[in-house]
């Protein structure tokens, strides 16, 4: 009997040909960017991160495998358990979780480091997608819309205190699935402008309360002290523009120095000059160096693969028969795409400098396995659903 593989990886074929090309791009990239870190911190063998990183983009691609397999739709249950969870498990990380630049974000479960907001956001998109997927064939009043209302701000502010832009981008995802899903453009409108008015009062209490007290609330303070530095303005009007430190910014110089060394051919595979002295050269900013080695039009490829991506996750809702597993697909490729797009935007200095990976291309063990699930349950709603 011979063997084929297309038999085996069932689902949606774009998406498994976006998960390997990712993949392939991410090796090349990760390797030449950890190179010297890990020539000096693993006794010269510069294929250390590159290999550990390939082990878990496999696991990676095991996860999607196994999860692909599944029928999303049964396990809804479940995840209105673990939305629950969510609440105590922010505010857990909050109190007791692994500090990484200044924020906890992690909680540490069996030797292995993983993002709180990962899971949150797995969890929040599958229930709001299950709670919209009830009202597709009613007229919606303003009670039917408390519930997610409630859930999506509860969340996005926990989220907010350790990871503003991870927060921002959650939101802008959830208001994006409730479009898709037929809420009424004035519940939306109404929704975006309170959560405005939110972020307004809590950046407005976080400057009058150091203004008069001297007191910084952590994050509100960092987002504070990176927009001066974009805008180079000094808001709270402690004589500094971007803190203490000034408003150079050395992240950005030496990303944008990247890009602009790139041109439009680039420098060459392993050839980047910038990835010894860019700070998180292998995961925030990634997308620098891959500009930098493979130059304009390589970099241009990428934003087009997650293009692509999206609109398989548009098309796989358009011709579904299931309310749920399609705006469970738009929502789940939504989430990795405005990820990523923030990633880039934030590596070519468009808006200020804040940690964003870019998915299954930077390196980072349990987000690219939180990504494969995520991208596992999208070509589990592409298998199950006959209409796709």
């Amino acid at each position: 009997m011979t063997f084929k593989l297309r038999n085996y990886l069932q689902g949606d074929k774009h998406i498994w040909w976006i998960i390997f090309i990712l993949s392939l791009i991410s090796i090349l990239v990760v390797y030449s960017a950890t190179s010297a870190l890990a020539y000096k911190k693993a006794d010269g063998n510069t294929e250390y991160y590159m290999l550990k990183h390939t082990f878990f983009l496999g696991l990676g691609l095991v996860v999607t495998f196994f999860v692909h397999k599944l029928d999303f739709a049964k396990f809804t249950g479940l995840f209105k358990i673990a939305l629950i969870a969510c609440v105590p498990l922010i505010l857990y990380t909050l109190a007791f979780g692994v500090s990484v630049g200044g924020a906890k974000r992690w909680i540490s479960i069996l030797g292995l480091s993983i993002q709180t907001s990962d899971i949150v956001k797995l969890v929040l998109i599958t229930n709001l997608s299950a709670m919209l997927a009830k009202r597709q064939n009613i007229e919606y009043k303003r009670s039917d819309l408390l519930e997610m209302v409630i859930w999506i701000l509860a969340l996005v502010v926990l989220l907010s205190v350790s990871s503003f832009s991870t927060s921002i981008i959650l939101a802008l995802t959830c208001f994006l699935i409730m479009w898709i899903g037929r809420v009424p453009k004035k519940y939306l409108l109404n929704l975006v402008l309170g959560v405005i008015v939110l972020i307004s009062l809590g950046l407005l209490a976080g400057i009058l309360l150091k203004r008069v007290t001297s007191i910084e609330i952590s994050r509100v303070n960092t987002v504070i002290d990176r927009t001066e530095t974009f805008t180079s303005l000094d808001l709270d009007g402690n004589g500094f523009i971007g803190g203490e430190f000034g408003s150079i910014s050395g992240q950005k110089s030496y990303s944008l120095a990247a890009i602009a060394l790139g041109g439009l051919f680039g420098e060459g595979p392993g050839n980047s000059s910038q990835k010894n002295i860019l700070p998180d050269a292998f995961s925030d900013f990634v997308y620098s160096v891959l500009v930098e080695e493979y130059g304009l039009f390589g970099g241009m490829v990428v934003p087009f693969i997650y293009l692509w991506l999206l609109y398989r996750g548009l098309y796989n809702i358009n011709n579904t028969t299931r309310a749920f597993t399609g705006l469970l697909s738009v929502g789940l490729t939504l989430s990795i795409v405005l990820q990523a797009f923030s990633h880039m935007i934030i590596n070519v200095g468009l808006v200020p400098v804040t940690g964003q990976t870019l998915p299954l291309i930077s390196q980072g063990g349990t987000s690219a396995l939180f990504t494969s699930i995520a991208l596992g349950i999208v070509l589990s709603v592409t298998k199950t659903d006959p209409a796709t």
